[in-house]
């Protein structure tokens, strides 16, 4: 027997834990992998308070992560959720014990929809020409859209997106206000498709990687200067960190630690302002930035 799948709906908002995607009407929101196992642990607890202690260590298993980037992480899904921290409806902090899940919570199944019978040969030639060009339509529509990652902004004002634009890949931002649409950068497919914003919402950082090359690549792009920085750092351990244009980057490799479960790894790098941008590795690829 196949296994059932659910949606989940949570007051307005309806998510789907396949594609980490809450929809609400017309608007529909990607949520980042660790964001997205917040929420999950959370609805899991149905209503009781879940210790910080136990989300930081369902979310990010086998990963050494402070009590900050989980609070990070939750104060962007109270963004989503357009919640307040004071006076809260979706997410409850409960000082020196945890979260809770205060909303309205409902696990709805995905019902199967089964194709008819089509009995008279005529109708079964045009049934089966109309289900295959529907197939192709999905699957071109799936492609597009796995390919596209999308990350909300910490303030919740703009989207940005990297996905397939001609031969190559873009970074592009839509301001929620405005409906504003910019082009930021257009590179060749990376080996993953990874982005993530500062949590001062003025840098967006994203892998421009290439399965080809023996370094790993990375671009930051100032919102306020218009500016790119470029990080390059080789993909053997035990060599130091070297950056691209511009010359006056201050990053800089400060640790590699290798762990051991699901062949995971991360690497430090100090940016400016003192900023550090953690870069998470799955199978010797990178899978998210924290900043």
């Amino acid at each position: 027997m196949s296994k059932k799948k659910y949606h989940y709906k949570i007051k307005d908002w309806t998510l789907n834990p396949i594609t980490s995607e809450l929809t609400n009407g017309g608007e529909k929101v990607h949520l980042q992998n660790q964001v997205a196992k917040v929420l999950l642990e959370l609805i899991k607890a149905n209503g009781q308070t879940i210790s910080k202690k136990e989300l930081l260590e369902k979310a990010w298993p086998g990963t050494i992560v402070t009590e900050n980037s989980l609070d990070k992480t939750v104060s962007e899904l109270r963004k989503v959720f357009r919640d307040s921290r004071a006076n809260p409806q979706f997410i409850e902090t409960l000082p020196r014990k945890g979260y809770r899940l205060i909303a309205p919570l409902k696990k709805v199944e995905i019902e199967k929809r089964t194709i008819p019978i089509i009995k008279r040969r005529s109708n079964l030639k045009w049934g089966i020409l109309i289900l295959a060009l529907a197939v192709t339509a999905l699957i071109y529509i799936f492609k597009k859209n796995a390919e596209a990652h999308k990350i909300l902004s910490p303030n919740g004002k703009i989207i940005a997106s990297i996905k397939k634009d001609g031969v190559n890949y873009a970074l592009f931002t839509e301001d929620i206000t405005n409906g504003k649409i910019r082009l930021l950068d257009s590179f060749s497919k990376p080996e993953s498709i990874v982005a993530n914003w500062s949590s001062d919402n003025s840098n967006i950082i994203y892998n421009t990687t290439l399965a080809k090359n023996d370094f790993y690549s990375l671009n930051v792009f100032n919102l306020h200067t218009n500016r790119i920085s470029y990080i390059k750092f080789p993909k053997k351990e035990g060599m130091m960190i070297s950056n691209l244009k511009p010359q006056d980057s201050l990053s800089k490799l400060l640790e590699h630690k290798k762990l051991s479960q699901r062949n995971s790894s991360v690497h430090y790098i100090a940016y400016e302002n003192n900023d550090t941008i953690k870069v998470l590795f799955n199978d010797k690829k990178i899978s998210d930035f924290k900043w």
